[in-house]
């Protein structure tokens, strides 16, 4: 991997065109009404913008047209995203349905699989009994897991610069992988994508303006979306398969917090009765708050988790790759019981009486 003047061209053009983004789209915001109001669940001050999602997208796009050649999988890429980002648009403003939200990225999904041949064909060998393939099955399980990643990061966007960071996180779980395999597919356009999160990042922490602004779901289901599929690529290295820069398991450790913490969600709100889609404060960053941590302190916490993580999955992979997906499993099951055994609950449990039965309280 070297740094040329290319990609250094393409990184100053995602962040400076991300900075403006943000300049020129705040009051179109306002205007339009595109902005979050507080509530109960969103603990924040005032109607903040929601355009951090667009500021990225607009980095992203105008330094891969300025820099790099358009080829197949990259216009199915942005074409398929950018579908995503406009239905996460439309969600900012209108409040679309769950369902309405999983067709349309169903949709985009399909237009990724039909227009590069890439999918999840093989899980690898996860636990040293040799390679899994999906065979048919593997359609129906990338788009699950595509689409379960995209809703993983947007209901991951619960405190300032939360998901941003974790994005980051996960660019430098890919690079840590591919440090691992020497081979360095696409880290040109995960560095740009960086790049593009820097503005954001820096206006939602407040740290070049006191007019924050947020992601909005199309952010947070654009950015999911893009590193669902730069992490499929990878690890799969495209139809023919001999061009992987990482193996399959270790997908699972560049977004290892995002994807435990929303399953132990998940189960979470189910077993309350509800929707695993139904909005809360339920996520470890809401538990964490709630035992005196303040929200920089709580990002701060996250960070350290998250990447704490990428390394154990690095470590993994050189000691002992068979036995990595256990130990992520047996760190999932770890987290689930922790979770219950302090007693956090989201709601009381509907019983088949039709009574409520009250959660043991924190304390």
């Amino acid at each position: 991997m070297s740094i040329t003047a290319e990609l250094l061209q393409a990184n100053l053009i995602a962040l400076v065109s991300a900075f403006l983004a943000i300049k020129v789209l705040r009051p179109i915001a306002i205007y339009f009404n595109l902005v979050d109001i507080p509530t109960d669940r969103k603990q924040h001050e005032g109607y903040i913008p929601l355009i951090g999602g667009l500021s990225i997208y607009v980095g992203v796009l105008l330094a891969i047209l300025a820099v790099y050649p358009i080829h197949d999988k990259l216009f199915y890429l942005l074409t398929s995203a950018s579908l995503i980002l406009l239905a996460g648009l439309v969600d900012d403003l209108k409040q679309l349905g769950v369902w309405v939200r999983i067709l349309i990225q169903t949709i985009a999904c399909i237009i990724m699989i039909k227009g590069t041949g890439v999918y999840v064909e093989s899980l690898g060998d996860l636990f040293g009994m040799g390679e899994i393939h999906l065979g048919q099955w593997g359609v129906p399980f990338t788009i699950f897991s595509v689409i379960g990643l995209v809703n993983a990061v947007n209901m991951s966007d619960g405190i300032d610069g939360l998901t941003g960071s974790l994005a980051l996180v996960a660019i430098i779980g890919v690079f840590v992988f591919e440090s691992v395999s020497g081979n360095y597919r696409l880290f040109d356009f995960l560095l740009v994508m960086a790049a593009a999160l820097v503005p954001y990042l820096l206006t939602n922490l407040s740290i070049i303006s006191e007019r924050k602004i947020f992601l909005g779901d199309a952010g947070s289901m654009f950015i999911g979306f893009i590193l669902a599929w730069v992490l499929i690529e990878l690890s799969q290295g495209g139809p023919s398969g001999v061009n992987k820069a990482m193996q399959p398991v270790n997908v699972l450790w560049c977004v290892a917090f995002i994807v435990i913490d929303t399953l132990v969600v998940i189960i979470k709100r189910l077993r309350a009765g509800r929707s695993p889609f139904h909005a809360d404060r339920a996520h470890l960053h809401h538990m964490l708050q709630e035992l005196g941590l303040g929200p920089r302190q709580t990002l701060l916490v996250m960070i350290i988790i998250s990447l704490l993580m990428v390394a154990l999955g690095g470590l993994m992979q050189l000691i002992w790759p068979t036995a990595s997906a256990a130990v992520f499993v047996v760190i999932t099951i770890g987290y689930f019981f922790w979770v219950k055994r302090q007693g956090w609950s989201i709601a009381p449990k509907v019983t088949d009486d039709g009574s409520q039965k009250v959660p043991r309280d924190l304390t």
